[in-house]
């Protein structure tokens, strides 16, 4: 009797454990209810959030010893938060400290809990800098991520992946997928039992047909690729975001140039619409050159009555490193809430001239899209 007491503790804790470990996706609660529709869904993914040193300077304070990044989103935490589902790319590892940027990074927790509080609900962490702090890196960014929002990409193990991916997240009683993947890892190893989501189209076109199987019913590949700075798609990317269409993708969202790149509206066999956004730039980081100086939130309308894409737009916003009510940071700017003087501020004119300067290159590069102004 004893030993089946026994067997029947361990059970007990086993599945303690896994509740707390594997959140469980819920819907987002409809805190924008006036800026959305019942009969539509609302997506938003935005580019790279990094954790470059200065940045992190900025966000110390020496009072309380701690950071806060929250501040970086307060004027564009709103479009953020409009979304029924918003999914940004974290790419730093939550290590621990030493803090550190550029090469290798380890940032502050602040950095997620910023993002979080502005409205993102889920986490890419298939990236080329996950691996930057090795082992302890890795479980410690999945195991920190997990305890607020949904990551993605990275998992603890094969056994675990196999049974959490393709992320699903029901919105509005429809399944989404997320499924998230990097071309590598800057040459770090990622160590046993670890998996990193890679580039695999063999690989991606089964988790796609395992997401279908599990009842999604609209799927979203979320890519890190390319190469850094170039404002156009390359061959590579184009080939495969082919054969992620072939295998029944409904939109592509790209990350890693570190700029926004071009925007293709492709079609599938059954002449079903799907976005592919190549890049969509930085989210937030300390690159103060043209181009790598802002990004955008791509936008995907889809129907809840037959699950297809009803529209695909962007917003476009600058990251401006200076001070605005008395508090030196780096706050995300939308260009044309600015531009229109909508947002109550002025910027020094070296800066003004800088964010005029973004937004007429994203637009012009984005030509065949509309924001969503």
């Amino acid at each position: 009797m004893k030993k089946y007491r026994y067997i029947s503790l361990i059970i007990l804790l086993s599945v303690v454990w896994i509740c707390y470990a594997y959140k469980t996706p819920d819907i987002k609660e409809n805190t924008n209810s006036e800026l959305r529709q019942s009969d539509s869904i609302i997506l938003i993914f935005a580019g790279d959030i990094m954790g470059h040193v200065p940045q992190l300077e900025a966000a110390y304070d020496k009072t309380s010893r701690s950071y806060d990044f929250t501040s970086c989103y307060k004027y564009l935490a709103p479009y953020i938060r409009s979304a029924d589902l918003a999914v940004a790319n974290l790419e730093v590892p939550l290590a621990g400290k030493p803090y550190s940027g550029y090469p290798c990074f380890s940032s502050p927790d602040a950095v997620l809990d910023g993002a979080v509080n502005a409205g993102f609900d889920v986490m890419q962490l298939a990236n080329n800098h996950i691996a930057d702090r090795g082992a302890n890196g890795i479980m410690r960014t999945f195991l920190t991520v997990n305890k607020k929002v949904q990551p993605v990409g990275v998992y603890l193990n094969r056994a675990q992946r196999d049974s959490i991916y393709p992320l699903i997240v029901t919105v509005k009683g429809i399944k989404i997928a997320i499924l998230n993947c990097t071309f590598g890892t800057n040459g770090h190893q990622v160590p046993s039992p670890y998996v990193v989501n890679s580039i695999d189209t063999a690989q991606i076109r089964q988790d796609i047909h395992t997401a279908r199987l599990r009842g999604a019913q609209f799927i979203v590949v979320t890519i890190h690729w390319g190469n850094e700075y170039e404002l156009k798609s390359n061959a590579q990317q184009e080939k495969v975001a082919a054969l992620i269409i072939k295998s029944g993708a409904d939109a592509i969202v790209g990350s890693h140039p570190h700029v926004v790149q071009n925007f293709e509206m492709q079609y599938r066999s059954d002449s079903t619409r799907v976005p592919v956004f190549y890049s969509v730039g930085n989210m937030i980081s300390n690159q103060r050159w043209r181009n790598s100086n802002g990004g955008i939130l791509a936008r995907i309308t889809i129907s809840t009555t037959d699950c297809k894409v009803k529209k695909a737009d962007y917003i476009p916003f600058y990251v401006h490193k200076g001070s605005l009510d008395g508090k030196f940071q780096y706050y995300l700017l939308p260009t044309e809430k600015y531009i229109r003087k909508s947002l109550s501020l002025t910027l020094p004119a070296k800066d003004d001239s800088l964010l005029v300067l973004f937004d007429q290159d994203t637009r012009l590069r984005l030509s065949n899209l509309r924001s969503c102004y």
